[in-house]
């Protein structure tokens, strides 16, 4: 059994608490080179200088430890980076952080590891298990990943997940087996803080198209397979739903999305694709905010451009990140969920009718999201008298948690928390060679603020029941497809459409089936995204990726993209055609 063991951590004071936990990571990382001139091994700490290791034993073993030593040159080496920069006030600087650090100097420390399952008590005293190894998206590839009491820990500097796998590696070196990471699935961390977010019911409650962490859980709305040209096309929404007491951030790591089928074809999300939540990629967008115990919605869409055959069961997975806002426009990263939903075909969701209705919820406009992190228990999930109405429906998240939804099974209607869009009316008709899909919604404000609100250029596509594919326009061409609202088109804002609290607005969406060689529909499935906007400068808030069909319709075989289009292509319409023949024959003539 592992000894519990706890680190003082020291309050930081001046310029020095300035520098960050991520500043403290760095050095610990950097001083790499000159630990090693040295011939001294030690452990890389985010609280503080990073020790000397003084002895090891049972290297390699179920008991393996270390113990190390906080020594000048620990205290030296974290100094110096710290004070990197400005010539001036390096001298200063150095003097402040030796000063504030003094108090280690000769404190010894112990960590301990099980080698054979994969089981890690660092400088921390927590306990954490081994979760796999890092993708190489990132820092770290290779290296060991570790969950914790609070989740996954991030190899970002704040979260220090790297630093855990440098300890991980002085026990325990060399590669990590695949016995191991087998033994590692079936731990349980220990030790959380107190404000970790407590152990709650399930909310997937089973479902194979549902998975959850800690402080929210994710769900399939829709799944949908489609050939385009010569392009194997994913579509899916996916519902998060948050389980805390306090706003949720979330942001989607850029490039940690595919699907690999049961033929081994690895399909690729679109980053530029993606609708409904923000990106991790140079800086973080925190637009994806879940009020607690509400859901959002996003939408990614993923390609494959191979020619061989390609499979009918999919195993999606990808990553998403926490967002903390910490005052002044400023964010931080949390922690990384890496999330995988296995076994998934074309059209499948979570059970119960009220997966479709009912969609996310963000904080009424006109409030603003959390400028900071909560008390302890605002990680905790919601308490019992304040948890969401019991669902009537099988669905994780079929009702939101703040009533029932505001739209009926089967009425055209979509629920996006603060806001419905209702489809009223649709109709086709042929321009030359195209036909011309008229989408009439209607979008009612349910807050009890103004709400702006405007259509992202480039979102708009639509599918009638016979699988027939409508889009905004072409690639490269300025987007009108929506009129009576205002549209986004990069920094440009148009703010026109505004609701008063509890008021209703009409607006159009007018998409063209270029080419048409087949009569149109009577029936349509319209895919948009609309994004709440604030002023008095007109800034982004939320996207919400919209879904909305006529009312008492089949929904339509494929949502997605341009007919047999991926971005800046468009394939010649007989190859659209042929793909069209070879999928029916694949399936069977279905």
């Amino acid at each position: 059994m592992l000894t519990s063991l706890t680190r003082t951590a020291v309050p930081r004071s001046g310029q020095v608490r300035l520098l960050g936990a991520a500043s403290v990571l760095a050095a610990a990382l950097l001083a790499t080179a000159a630990h090693a001139a040295s011939s001294a091994e030690w452990l890389s700490s985010t609280d503080g200088p990073s020790p000397i290791v003084t002895s090891k034993s049972g290297v390699g073993s179920a008991q393996a430890s270390a113990t190390a030593k906080v020594t000048s040159d620990s205290i030296k080496t974290l100094c110096a980076d710290q004070a990197r920069g400005n010539p001036a006030e390096a001298k200063s600087a150095m003097d402040a952080c030796s000063k504030q650090w003094q108090s280690e100097l000769g404190k010894t420390y112990t960590v301990h590891a099980d080698c054979t399952v994969g089981q890690l008590q660092p400088l921390d005293g927590k306990s954490y298990v081994l979760d796999g190894l890092w993708d190489n998206t990132d820092v770290g590839a290779g290296r060991t990943r570790w969950r914790g009491p609070d989740g996954v820990v991030g190899r970002d500097g704040a979260s220090g997940g790297l630093a855990l796998s440098q300890q991980w590696e002085v026990m325990c070196p060399g590669r990590v087996s695949a016995a191991v990471l087998s033994k590692a699935r079936n731990l349980s961390p220990s030790g959380g803080s107190a404000g970790a977010p407590a152990a709650t019911a399930s909310i997937c409650n089973g479902d194979p198209s549902c998975t959850e962490v800690n402080g929210f859980a994710m769900s399939v709305v829709e799944f949908r397979a489609s050939l385009q040209g010569g392009w194997k096309v994913l579509t899916t929404t996916l519902r998060f739903r948050n389980k805390l007491n306090r706003p949720l951030v979330l942001g989607y790591v850029v490039g940690s999305g595919g699907a690999t089928d049961d033929r081994g074809n690895r399909y690729v999300v679109k980053d530029g694709e993606v609708r409904g939540i923000g990106l991790i990629s140079g800086r973080a967008d925190d637009k994806f905010v879940i009020a607690p115990g509400q859901t959002g919605d996003a939408r990614f869409t993923l390609f494959w451009g191979g020619q061989g055959l390609f499979g009918n069961t999919f195993d999606l997975d990808l990553t998403v990140r926490e967002i903390a806002q910490v005052g002044n426009g400023q964010t931080t990263l949390g922690p990384e969920y890496p999330l995988q939903i296995v076994g998934l075909v074309d059209g499948a969701r979570s059970a119960g009718p009220g997966v479709a209705q009912a969609s996310g919820t963000a904080p009424a406009a006109g409030s603003a999201p959390a400028t900071g992190p909560g008390p302890a228990s605002s990680d905790s999930p919601p308490a019992p008298g304040g948890a969401p109405p019991a669902q009537t429906a099988s669905t994780p998240f079929g009702i939101p948690a703040s009533g029932a939804p505001s739209c009926a099974p089967g009425t055209g209607c979509f629920d996006a928390g603060s806001f419905t869009v209702t489809m009223t009316q649709t109709a086709a008709a042929a321009s030359g060679k195209n036909q011309v899909a008229r989408i009439g919604l209607r979008v009612k404000n349910k807050t009890n603020q103004p709400l702006v609100l405007a259509y992202k250029a480039g979102s708009n596509s639509a599918g009638d029941e016979a699988g027939n594919r409508y889009a905004w326009g072409r690639p490269g061409t300025p987007d009108a497809s929506a009129q009576g609202i205002g549209t986004i088109d990069g920094a440009r804002i148009d703010p026109r459409f505004q609701l008063a609290p509890g008021a209703t607005r009409d607006l159009q969406m007018v998409l063209t089936r270029f080419d048409a060689t087949t009569p149109a529909g009577k029936s349509f499935t319209l895919n948009t995204v609309l994004v709440e906007v604030r002023g008095p400068q007109w800034q982004k808030v939320r996207e919400y990726a919209v879904r909305v069909g006529s009312p008492g319709a089949p929904a339509a075989p494929v949502a997605g993209q341009t007919p047999g289009q991926i971005p800046g292509q468009i394939p010649a319409n007989d190859q659209v055609q042929k793909a069209s023949d070879l999928l029916k024959g694949l399936l069977g003539g279905k």
